[in-house]
């Protein structure tokens, strides 16, 4: 009873995914629709659905995107954010569309993701110019310490240049 009276849940998601991928593994664009159900007031709700537009492409360099989000209001317990602020929940979906993007293309998905990793200089979704990316380098030595053995032009990969792609 005092659950349902002072706090809130965690709020669901729907998130539909739909990727254009060239056969070498480039993403060349995303469509994403997301539904927040916020129960039965909106809190928080709008601001997590903004951060989630915010970071839909995630560390991924995507030409074209489409982003379509909805609060939805239902006959639930209002519910709120929970560490992150629908970022992890967009993360976890993004991620997990990577990997497989990854199994159909047959391709390494640590590749998948050094090759459309974001570069430095690069324009992300939201109009702002990344800068201090590091997801090449922590990829590699994530690769390294794992004793996974990347090709040679994965290994020269930086996000500092386009050098290698």
């Amino acid at each position: 009873e005092e659950e349902f009276l002072v706090s809130s849940t965690r709020a669901a998601w729907h998130i539909e995914l739909a990727d254009a991928v060239s056969k070498d593994g480039w993403i060349l664009g995303r469509r994403t629709l997301t539904l927040h159900d916020s129960g039965a007031y909106a809190r928080f709700s709008p601001y997590g659905l903004t951060k989630h537009a915010f970071h839909h492409s995630g560390a991924y360099t995507i030409p074209n995107l489409r982003f379509d989000g909805f609060v939805c209001f239902t006959n639930r317990v209002p519910t709120t954010a929970m560490r992150g602020f629908g970022v992890t929940i967009g993360d976890f979906a993004l991620e997990s569309q990577m990997d497989r993007i990854a199994r159909l293309l047959k391709m390494d998905p640590i590749e998948l993701r050094m090759l459309n990793a974001y570069r430095d200089g690069d324009m992300k979704a939201h109009r702002k110019k990344a800068e201090g990316c590091a997801l090449v380098e922590v990829m590699q030595k994530a690769a390294a310490m794992t004793g996974r053995n990347l090709p040679e032009r994965f290994k020269k990969m930086s996000s500092l240049n386009k050098e290698g792609l």
